[in-house]
């Protein structure tokens, strides 16, 4: 209630509702969508898939708005998240994420990238090197000074990384 004249507040009974467009896109305007972040490739992707979110998430069992959400640029996906975007959308991690244009300049670079275009997490690797996930973690945030020679062999190893 309202204390100032007694009458009910109309706008705190009013429901929610959300509504959901759909814009068919001819395919030969697919090429014509942009492509620069990845919630802008995923989405471009599914369009050219043929997929609503809905669609898409009961593909991967995932929540239309987790899809959204990763479509707008409001959620950071896990990695295994965008490997389960893969198949269905026909692609790999390296398109999604621009992996082959990250640079190499240091350490904790080069396992990020090659990490990742092997499709591996932090825990993923760690466990492959029988590393504690927090040491790639460092690595990767290059606060690792003063690095072990034999740990870093081994971290390269794992990812496919060999120094030209």
């Amino acid at each position: 209630m309202n204390p100032h004249n007694g009458h009910k507040d109309k706008g705190a009974e009013a429901k929610c509702k959300t509504l959901t467009f759909e814009m068919n896109i001819n395919s030969e305007d697919f090429d014509s969508l942009p492509e620069k972040t990845l919630g802008q490739r995923v989405h471009k992707l599914r369009k050219q898939a043929g997929y609503n979110i809905k669609e898409l998430g009961d593909l991967v069992n995932m929540a239309p708005a987790s899809i959204s959400y990763i479509e707008n640029e409001k959620k950071v996906p896990f990695i295994s998240t965008l490997k389960k975007l893969c198949d269905p959308l026909q692609t790999t991690l390296n398109y999604l994420l621009q992996i082959d244009s990250w640079p190499e300049d240091t350490s904790g670079e080069i396992i990020k990238k090659y990490r990742l275009l092997k499709g591996l997490s932090q825990r993923e690797l760690a466990k492959l090197c029988n590393l504690n996930q927090s040491t790639i973690k460092d690595y990767e945030a290059n606060r690792i000074k003063g690095f072990n020679n034999k740990t870093l062999g081994k971290i390269y190893k794992s990812i496919g990384y060999t120094s030209v």
